[in-house]
């Protein structure tokens, strides 16, 4: 069928290209046919005559008729997607048949796997591999924003569109433990260095492959939640190629919600205020005559009728990116050296929120020797982030829950005191200060290889590895006035705010990271005819270290001088603390794959790892790891009996994998030192004063060990007409001794649960995590690709899905909770909520169904789970899922017609959730959706519960949380979309450029989900984040 389509298609195209050449009066029609290695016809098959613009395609039975000037001279050339273009001189020849063979280009195309490549005909393990080609199509400040959609099995959510903390949250097949879920990022063969892939330019990447089964047990102790690869450019032979590329970008939110307009507020103050005093009559906090005025705008010194978000955001927020790139060198010197800028701005008008990025790379390879062959990389980067003293959260609550009632500034252009002297359209300014937070990068490596004469295929490699990190945070928090204004006095009064006791006040921290790795790995790649071995031993080891302080100093007398030395000078205008750690590993690493006629593979892994995270005794993991595939395709009994594939491999994979990110020293008992531990008498002043002490934290657990993880992945790949390819993969894994505490299963009385609880969300339990905690997962990914490569026209699609769920075997709880309560048996990230079925709309329908006490009517109706004719806690259920997709999807459209290319980037997910409860009532404004649709006196058909006081402490909000607040945040996104046209060559010769690129691009251009006030992106809680971006990029690339 869909040769049929394809042949459909391209007769016109063939009759017009016979059209053309009658025209020109052809001297000779040259025929034939093209068949593949089989002996199959191939349709579709480009004919050109080279040099000239003159070509064909084969039709539905591969056949061809080309009209050429003379037969006597020229060369055809047959070019297939999926085959090795052939060449045939006329030589006078008029019938040419022609037998491609298959192109192993992209069976032996190399992957980057865990400490070496391998080719992709012969790889075992499920590793997805993106070049950095397709990364720049999404040119995002983030490089984590660039991922969503390309890999399966790989999960990204962007939480936030804060520029400098834009990035995404990344996990490999969903939430698999109670502990870190965070993935391994490895950079140029360093595991975890510092700096990660957030900030790293796309420019400089060549390809970026994740790790997903057990082929990540390579890395043994920080391998279980999967591993993100990513290789940088190296130099190539040749003269210098000198690339720049710039984009400039305009971001504006995705989405925020629409708020009530004062009009509306002020009537829901009156609907409030009625339900709390019945007797006081419809119209107790303003008169009709005064909503007029909200309404009209008559009066806007007293009847305002503000939009906070207009006061304090701007539409557009501008960014740009610029890489400069040269690359080149001889057969013994490569090299590859970039430049780099970034700016973002934020959506603050007038705003202080800034980042600036500067970085570079250097990659230089040297044959030193035929057999000595060393390289030396080096990279950093400048970030400097500003920021009001007043955080995202903060601000955008105070936006949120701003009154529309009250002005920004008031018609003389005095600033207001906002929402309990919070004004969001101030706080965004640098009048209360700035947060200033420079931090600079640095990696290094240096790298040595060795052919060791005498044994073929034996060689020494290895690396030394520093890198370092610099942060440094300075906030200088500056008092200012806001006014309060009196309509009867008239008089505008201030108000100081800010600072600390009407006085500035300055906190700075540094925090100071270094990692050094080392590595030397004994290799041993030979083929002794049929057999194929590709074998290394090694040791590897790397030392971590953190120094952090900071300082807080009160009581400035001026706001001009933000420095420490500057501060009050008593002892309460101090305040000071700080820590260090270091961490230690240490690896054996080995790895053997074997491979026979590419026919059947083998791959074994195994690696030693020892950590002072963990106690002596207890600081060596033993991770394992095999695969095996088998390429049917490569049966004789099969290529003579199946034609319909080209290339068919069935692999599995089963290991073991390590997690140790967790906190360190909990095999020691942790203390704390306190000012106020105690109430004794001062010898010298013989008074009852607050003394010093040492408190208890936290109890050692001698025993804390690792994290294990146990895989097991089925997977199929193949190649199909020619233009084909598909992979499917079965998943599952196995956690077990993962870290958690008893705190829900010992009863307070046993003195180790809660004696210092405080209550507050910072509060850990004395007892001490124990490796207890079990979960199981599983699931399947899929990947279908088709691709065409005409002579003028080039197209392909390619769609991915992952389906990953988990399941909690163990994770303590308490012996008497409800069976529908528990959370084992469920996935990770459940909530216990009541389950809203409804709005009761009528006294007699609240009458009739059992309520909590106080409900009435408008308020939400809860299900009586357990039939007990009454709402209690026992009523409560787990959701099916939480905040992280159980499935993610992506798709993707690439075409290329003569100078233009497109490509179009979807991205989705779904059974997900994301619980957003308001912060709305006499403390904050509603939104709209809510505002215009509540239950009412006059609206009893409202699709939202009536108004009340305060939505947090309300009977239909946060005093029974439920699933009304409960949105389905599953969505279809338009992630990235690119156009682009290339200039030809006569015009790039004409202005002296090797290439010149232009083109438009959008990311997160349009979303199609059921969340109604936010981007379903974001996180669940009161919706008090920094928007996700949309942004609008135009760019150019030059090529010198």
């Amino acid at each position: 069928m869909a040769v049929a389509c394809f042949a459909t298609v391209q007769m016109p195209v063939m009759a017009f290209a016979g059209t053309v050449n009658e025209q020109r009066l052809p001297d000779a029609r040259i025929t034939g046919k093209v068949t593949d290695e089989k002996g199959e016809t191939l349709p579709g098959v480009s004919v050109a005559l080279k040099g000239t613009s003159t070509g064909v395609v084969t039709d539905i039975n591969g056949k061809f008729n080309l009209n050429v000037p003379n037969a006597s001279s020229g060369t055809l050339v047959f070019s297939y997607i999926g085959y090795t273009s052939q060449e045939v001189v006329l030589n006078g020849q008029t019938t040419i048949n022609v037998q491609l063979t298959a192109d192993s280009k992209s069976l032996n195309e190399v992957v980057v796997v865990g400490y070496g490549t391998q080719k992709k005909a012969t790889l075992t393990g499920s590793i997805s591999q993106v070049k950095g080609a397709e990364l720049v199509k999404s040119p995002q400040p983030n490089l984590s924003n660039s991922i969503a959609g390309r890999f399966s099995g790989v999960i990204v959510n962007n939480r936030s569109g804060e520029p400098g903390y834009d990035g995404s949250n990344i996990t490999v097949r969903g939430l698999a433990t109670t502990g870190s879920n965070n993935v391994l990022i490895v950079v140029d063969g360093i595991p975890g260095q510092i700096g990660g892939l957030e900030r790293l330019d796309p420019n400089d990447i060549e390809s970026m492959s994740v790790l997903k089964d057990a082929s990540a047990a390579i890395y043994g102790n920080r391998a279980a939640n999967g591993v993100i690869l990513i290789t940088t450019k190296r130099g190539k032979t040749g003269k210098p190629t000198i690339n720049y590329s710039f984009n400039q970008g305009f971001a504006s939110p995705t989405r925020l919600p629409k708020m009530a307009d004062a009009a509306t507020y002020a009537q829901i103050m009156n609907e409030i205020n009625l339900d709390s005093n019945p007797n006081g009559g419809p119209n107790q906090a303003y008169t009709a005559d005064q909503i007029q005025k909200f309404k009209d705008g008559s009066d806007p010194l007293n009847y305002p009728n503000t939009d906070w978000e207009k006061q304090t955001l701007k539409g557009t927020a501008l960014q740009n990116q610029h890489s400069l790139s040269v690359n080149g060198g001889s057969e013994d010197v490569k090299y590859f050296v970039s430049l780099g800028t970034l700016y973002q701005d934020g959506i603050y008008k007038s705003g202080v929120t800034k980042y600036h990025q500067y970085n570079f790379r250097s990659n230089i390879d040297a044959n030193v020797t035929k057999r000595l062959k060393i390289g030396l990389s080096l990279s950093g980067r400048q970030e400097d982030r500003q920021f009001p003293v007043t955080g995202a959260g903060d601000l955008f609550r105070s936006v949120y829950r701003a009154k529309p009632i009250v002005a920004a500034y008031y018609p003389n252009g005095l600033p207001t005191t906002g929402i309990e002297n919070n004004n969001p359209a101030v706080q965004v300014t640098d009048l209360g200060g700035t947060n200033n937070n420079p931090t600079q990068v640095f990696n290094g490596i240096l790298r040595g290889s060795y052919s060791i004469p005498g044994i073929e295929g034996l060689s020494l490699d290895g690396f030394f590895s520093v890198d370092k990190s610099n942060a440094f945070d300075k906030n200088f928090s500056k008092p200012y006035n806001l006014y309060s204004y009196s309509a009867v006095t008239q008089i505008y009064s201030p108000v100081i705010v800010g600072g600390n006791n009407n006085k500035a006040t300055l906190f700075e921290s540094q925090n100071n990271q270094s990692l050094i790795t080392s590595n030397i790995k004994l290799n041993f790649v030979r083929k002794f005819g049929l057999h194929d071995i590709n074998a290394f031993v090694g040791y590897e080891q790397s030392k971590n270290h953190l120094e952090y302080f900071d300082a807080t100093r009160f009581n400035y007398l001026s706001s001009q001088l933000p420095e420490l030395s500057q501060g009050g000078g008593a002892a309460t205008d101090y305040l000071n603390s700080g820590y260090s750690s270091n961490y230690n590993r240490r690896s054996v690493i080995s790895r053997v794959a074997y491979a026979y006629d590419e026919k059947y593979l083998f791959e074994g892994q195994f690696r030693a790892d020892g950590s002072s995270i963990f106690p002596p005794g207890k600081q060596w993991g033993y991770f394992p790891s095999a695969s095996v595939g088998w390429r049917i395709s490569k049966e004789d009994w099969f290529k003579n009996s199946v034609n319909f594939f080209d290339d068919l491999k069935i692999r599995a994979s089963y290991g073991s994998l390590g997690n140790d990110n967790v906190n360190g020293f909990q095999y020691f008992d942790n203390y704390v030192l306190v000012n106020n531990g105690f109430v004794a008498t001062d010898p010298g002043s013989g008074s009852n004063t607050a003394q010093p002490n040492v408190n208890l934290v936290k109890l050692a657990n001698p025993n804390i060990t690792w994290e294990v993880a146990k895989k097991l992945d089925i997977g199929i790949n193949a190649t199909f007409l020619h233009n084909f390819t598909v992979e499917a993969i079965y998943f599952q894994q196995k956690r077990s001794d993962i870290l958690t505490n008893r705190s829900a299963s010992l009863p307070g009385s046993s003195g180790i649960v809660n004696p210092y609880n405080d209550g507050s969300s910072t509060y850990t339990p004395l007892v001490p995590s124990e490796n207890i905690g079990k979960v199981d997962s599983k699931g399947f990914e899929a990947t279908l690709g088709y691709n065409h490569t005409g002579r003028e026209f080039s197209w392909g699609v390619s769609g991915n899905i992952t389906y990953a769920k988990s399941k909690i075997i163990f994770i303590d709880e308490a012996s008497g909770t409800l069976s529908y309560q528990r959370q084992t048996g469920l996935p990770l990230g459940t909530s216990l909520l009541y389950d809203a079925i409804g709005i009761f709309r009528t006294q007699a329908e609240l009458d009739a169904y059992p309520h909590v006490t106080g409900a009435k009517v408008g308020d939400l109706k809860y299900l009586d789970y357990n039939k007990d004719g009454q709402i209690t806690a026992d009523d409560q259920t787990r959701t099916k899922y939480g905040n992280i997709p159980q499935i993610t999807y992506g798709f993707s459209v690439n075409a290329a017609y003569k100078g233009f290319d497109l490509s179009v980037l979807f991205a989705g997910q779904a059974q997900v959730s994301q619980y957003v409860l308001p912060e709305a009532g006499s403390v904050g404004n509603f939104y709209s959706s809510w505002a215009d649709n509540r239950f009412s006196a006059s609206n009893t058909n409202g699709t939202y519960p009536r108004v009340t006081d305060r939505a947090s402490n309300a009977i239909s909000g946060g005093l029974y949380n439920n699933t009304f607040w409960l949105n389905d945040a599953s969505f279809l996104r338009l992630k990235n979309v690119q156009l682009g046209y290339n200039f030809n060559a006569p015009f790039l010769s004409k202005i002296k450029l090797g290439g010149l690129r232009v083109y438009a691009s959008a990311f997160n251009l349009f979303t199609i989900t059921k969340v109604k006030d936010y981007d379903p992106e974001g996180t669940s809680g009161s919706g008090q984040f920094y928007p996700q971006q949309r942004i609008i990029n135009l760019g150019v690339n030059v090529k010198f």
